[in-house]
């Protein structure tokens, strides 16, 4: 009798337990965020791209201009080469490796560093989002926020969106 009152009490226990996990379950609030569609618009909206075009603008005309300056003289080699002497044309074809590895090292180092700018300004952007996040959902009295893409199914009134682009600085 007294192992049937213990089984009783430690089931009335575990039901009781969870029946409250359920409703501490039910009790969270979450919202989400189309994080991706987020961070596009800041780009456009911090002009992201115009920044670092003017940001890296001398580097890719020093870059036109060097490639214009190798055309100018492989038209020449092409042109003039039947014509000019050995020694000349010698010249010229050395010139041009000199030019076109010039040439080379400076787009591989602007690519660089242009995907690293690009990076940084990503993640500046990043922080910025997720701080706004954090903001909204602690304003609005949500335990969780979660990216809109891993959500299957949620009521639109809990997108919070819109209201973390407006909280962006």
């Amino acid at each position: 009798m007294k192992q049937w009152i213990k089984a009783a009490g430690l089931s009335l226990a575990v039901l009781s337990s969870s029946m409250y996990a359920q409703a501490a379950v039910a009790a969270e609030k979450v919202g989400y965020v189309a994080t991706n569609q987020a961070m596009a618009q800041l780009v456009q909206r911090y002009n992201v791209k115009d920044k670092l075009r003017n940001e890296f603008q001398g580097r890719v005309t020093e870059l036109r201009t060097l490639e214009t300056n190798i055309k100018t003289k492989l038209d020449k080699l092409k042109r003039d080469g039947q014509l000019m002497s050995a020694n000349d044309k010698s010249k010229l074809q050395t010139e041009l490796q000199s030019l076109d590895g010039q040439f080379k090292q400076k787009a591989r180092a602007l690519q660089e560093d242009q995907a690293r700018r690009g990076a940084e300004e990503q993640q500046k952007l990043a922080m910025k989002l997720r701080t706004a996040i954090q903001e909204v959902a602690k304003r609005e009295g949500y335990d969780m926020v979660v990216d809109g893409q891993a959500v299957l199914f949620a009521n639109p009134k809990d997108d919070l969106s819109a209201k973390v682009l407006s909280a962006v600085k």
